[in-house]
């Protein structure tokens, strides 16, 4: 390298470094370290006056935390009293609790710093030092919070996880707020302290799943004792350890219980024993129980990470003088934070090559605009590059990498992706106008980008600067890609894995209004799919016809028809509109509309894309955007590739 290139790439390497901790600091650890020095001191004092009280209270506190930020974001708002608010919601009725102790707090801090400290700053706090005082890691708490003007008692119902939930359905809503699959896990490790009433565990105990038995992951002599403490029609409301023989310690004795088939609540005890979990979280159940210290920092930073979702900060909300009611005052950071919300979105940025490629925008659409004449099906090919390279390893360029333990040639990738040639193409041709400048991984963002445009869908700008990886990971790609033949939970955990939700898994498999599948990955649909004889249900029957007779069985596995018939090559909402008619191609569409979990998750949004192109257009760039800035190597990490296909020797 040369000293020039060298000198660059550090400088580079600096300057993201610098922006992450601007990305870092909406919310900051030492927010209120003028304003109000000793808050930190005063929130401990009270908490550990509360748990001596009653040892119950730190779970309580944690909890309230919990609840609140799976709701609209961390801001309090289920600390309001109204009717309407989330304190009444079914999953917080008679169940949450800690209010008086919170109120104490806010008490103590408004005698100190009055009109300073929002109260979900000090639900935050509080959840720290219940964790700290029970046995459990320490973290720094990011503050800067302010608190909801209103509650949302809707999104409650529906947004918090219940014990009652299947995994995937706990991981959907985990997903819905940015959390993923070790947040899942390390979070329900919480219930290392606490209590919980017969109410929830019951239905484990005597007719389980209507099967007339009790649940047989439950170890028997757990089982024997829970049935005296909640007999049938016995009073709901009695309450036992959740995490029996280690109670009140916050240690990992409530990952060993749900090894030894001991986990209280359905909703742990299937982190081990479900058959999702065996893909997904099990693994993770056995770490814990062996390396308390692993899941003491897998918790401290998911603790963090939850604390930090959709907080309202600058001028957004209130800092209110009650924490059960609104009041109106407060000071403005609006400016501040809208500088440091440019900053953290610029770690990739849409000009990154303005100076040192100003032509590359051109020459790429130039080489895609060509492909697509030849064959109009490279556009969704090109899409779908893109797609299976950033959901392995990140946006790396990886799924490029020739070699027979490559990307390329995991089973999801072989005879499937397409469209290497085009790439080789491009890169030809900007490395003509600039040498060793842009990355393959850039190259594929943009080709994608343009490909939508060309057949007639949205166009965003591409943000750009990413290097590309120095290996692939064949293992990530058989594990990691979404699948056909996957189910509608399954394929959530998988974007909720890479850090995508529910609307970007509605909004990217509307990709699938262009391109071409094989009878290979939808025949199942056909003919057994649900017994000797019987195909899918959800499948229109005139298009079952179609199919059967386009692929028969033992037909050849390799011939294609349209993704979404009856609007080829056009890059509209059509697709949406088919899965309400049953029309969806795959297995994966199709249960996007019909399938029991989307009542409550995908369905309302297939609905409302099937009727408004523009909702989609703007939730499709949106993601790509998103999906695009999944783990991009950046400053000196990685390399630009000369050749797409190897790395530099």
């Amino acid at each position: 390298m040369k000293k020039s290139d060298s000198f660059y790439g550090y400088s580079l390497l600096l300057a993201f470094f610098m922006l992450f901790l601007a990305a870092r600091s909406q919310l900051t650890t030492d927010f209120y370290k003028a304003s109000c020095p000793n808050l930190i001191s005063i929130v401990r004092r009270e908490v550990q006056n509360a748990i001596k009280i009653e040892m119950r209270m730190a779970a309580s506190l944690l909890r309230l935390h919990f609840h609140d930020c799976f709701v609209n974001g961390c801001d309090a708002s289920i600390l309001l009293d109204t009717s309407d608010g989330e304190k009444f919601a079914l999953p917080n009725l008679n169940s949450v609790r800690g209010f008086d102790v919170v109120d104490n707090i806010k008490s103590s801090v408004e005698s100190a710093c009055p009109g300073v400290v929002s109260c979900a700053d000090i639900v935050a706090i509080a959840a720290r030092d219940s964790v700290l005082l029970s046995g459990g890691p320490t973290w720094k708490v990011p503050l800067g919070r302010r608190d909801a003007l209103v509650a949302n008692q809707a999104g409650a119902n529906t947004g918090l996880p219940s014990p009652f939930d299947s995994l995937g359905n706990i991981a959907l809503k985990f997903a819905n707020v940015g959390l993923n699959l070790t947040d899942v896990v390390s979070l329900s490790g919480g219930h290392t302290i606490g209590l919980s009433r017969c109410l929830l565990f019951s239905n484990r105990l005597f007719n389980f799943a209507g099967t007339g038995n009790p649940d047989s992951t439950l170890d028997t002599n757990m089982l024997s004792d829970l049935q005296n403490i909640c007999p049938v029609n016995g009073d709901a409301n009695k309450a036992t350890f959740l995490d029996r023989n280690s109670n009140d310690l916050f240690d990992n004795h409530y990952f060993q219980n749900l090894l030894n088939g001991k986990g209280l609540l359905s909703s742990d005890q299937i982190l081990f024993s479900s058959d999702e979990a065996k893909t997904t979280t099990l693994s993770l159940v056995q770490r814990y129980s062996t390396n308390s210290g692993l899941f003491f920092a897998d918790f401290a930073n998911s603790m963090v990470k939850m604390g930090n979702i959709s907080p309202l900060t600058g001028s957004s909300g209130q800092i209110r003088k009650n924490c059960r009611s609104n009041s109106f005052y407060g000071y403005s950071l609006i400016l501040a934070f809208f500088m440091l919300f440019l900053a953290a979105r610029s770690q990739l940025i849409t000009d990154f090559y303005n100076k040192s490629c100003p032509n590359l925008l051109t020459i790429v659409r130039t080489q895609v605009q060509n492909a697509i004449k030849v064959e109009t099906r490279m556009a969704a090919s090109l899409l779908r590059l893109h797609f299976h390279d950033c959901f392995v390893n990140g946006c790396d360029g990886s799924v490029l990498l020739d070699g027979s333990d490559g990307e390329k040639f995991a089973l999801p990738n072989l005879n499937s992706v397409r469209g290497f040639e085009v790439v080789d193409n491009i890169k030809s041709s900007v490395e003509s106008a600039c040498p060793g400048v842009v990355s393959c991984a850039d190259l594929l963002a943009i080709a994608a980008r343009d490909s939508v445009l060309l057949s007639g869908g949205p166009v965003w700008k591409v943000l750009l600067g990413r290097r590309d990886g120095l290996v692939a990971n064949q293992t990530g790609a058989n594990n990691g890609l979404p699948s056909p033949f996957d189910n509608l939970g399954n394929i959530t955990l998988k974007f909720a894995n890479v850090g995508l939700n529910v609307t970007d898994v509605v909004s990217l498999s509307g990709g699938h209004t262009i391109g071409l599948a094989r009878c290979a990955v939808f025949s199942n649909r056909l003919y057994n799919f649900s017994g000797p004889g019987i195909p899918d249900s959800t499948l229109d029957t005139n298009m079952l016809s179609d199919l059967q007779n386009l692929c028969p069985v033992n037909g050849d596995g390799n011939k294609t028809t349209f993704l979404d018939r009856n609007s080829t090559d056009l890059f509209d909402n059509h697709y949406f509109q088919n899965l309400l008619n049953q029309k969806g191609l795959l297995g994966s569409d199709q249960i996007l509309f019909s399938s029991d979990e989307a009542k409550t998750t995908t369905q309302s949004l297939v609905q409302s894309y099937s009727t408004n192109p523009s909702r989609f257009f703007a939730d499709f760039l949106n993601s790509m955007i998103k999906m695009g800035n999944i783990s991009p190597l950046t400053g000196s990490n990685g390399e630009i590739r000369k050749n797409c296909r190897v790395v530099n020797s």
